[in-house]
């Protein structure tokens, strides 16, 4: 029972919720390498997803932004690592990190070889990362790509990671609440029902990124001082 009331309360906006408002939000940098990721600055939130599970969109939604990152109907349309800076009004400076697709996208064996390398390089020591939030079509669940991206985000102690459900809208309501409780089972992390079309989990997906990004900050302003 604890269970299906937690994955419910993802499912809609919860009463009370503060709406986060952005005064601003910029791309900055796009690394198609290790040698063109920009230096550290900001706390880094990290989104990761396949080609077509709508990663552009939430992002767009998260920042309130209609073409801050780019949407389009071909899959694998990032193929690079972009970083946006997004200023919270009120609150803490971040920046989002928009990791290249995988899955769907259409290309060869050598170029999904060097994004592999790439996002497990950032992944594995970017020491400005401080959460990973992955996509997962309500539709298709969680599938073997999404268990192997937890389980290798597993092995870096202390980083939190969150799964943000999409599309959610596409689903029945009465299908919204049981498809929450189990991918959130299969995962093992806490997941977030979300949609752009509606602006569904918005407030309650940067709740938690904001949770877990403050204190860091807080922390490592005080130590520069």
């Amino acid at each position: 029972m604890a269970e299906a009331a937690s994955a419910a309360k993802s499912a809609g906006k919860k009463k009370n919720e503060k709406i986060v408002r952005i005064s601003s939000a910029e791309f900055t940098a796009g690394a198609a390498s290790r040698a063109q990721i920009p230096a550290p600055s900001r706390p880094e939130i990290a989104f990761a997803g396949r080609s077509n599970v709508g990663k552009s969109s939430l992002l767009n939604m998260m920042l309130a932004r209609k073409g801050l990152a780019r949407t389009s109907r071909t899959p694998g349309c990032t193929r690079q690592i972009n970083f946006f800076d997004v200023d919270v009004a009120g609150g803490p400076k971040v920046s989002f990190v928009d990791l290249p697709g995988y899955g769907y996208a259409k290309v060869s064996k050598a170029e999904a070889r060097d994004w592999k390398i790439l996002l497990e390089a950032y992944l594995r020591s970017r020491e400005t990362l401080e959460a990973v939030v992955i996509l997962v079509d309500a539709r298709r669940g969680l599938e073997p790509e999404e268990v192997e991206l937890v389980e290798f985000l597993g092995t870096r102690p202390g980083l939190p990671v969150f799964i943000a459900v999409t599309k959610l809208d596409k689903l029945a309501r009465n299908a919204q609440k049981p498809r929450l409780l189990q991918i959130e089972r299969a995962a093992g992390v806490r997941v977030v029902g979300t949609s752009a079309e509606t602006g569904a989990g918005r407030e309650e997906l940067w709740g938690r990124l904001l949770n877990v990004t403050t204190h860091r900050i807080e922390t490592s302003e005080a130590k520069s001082e």
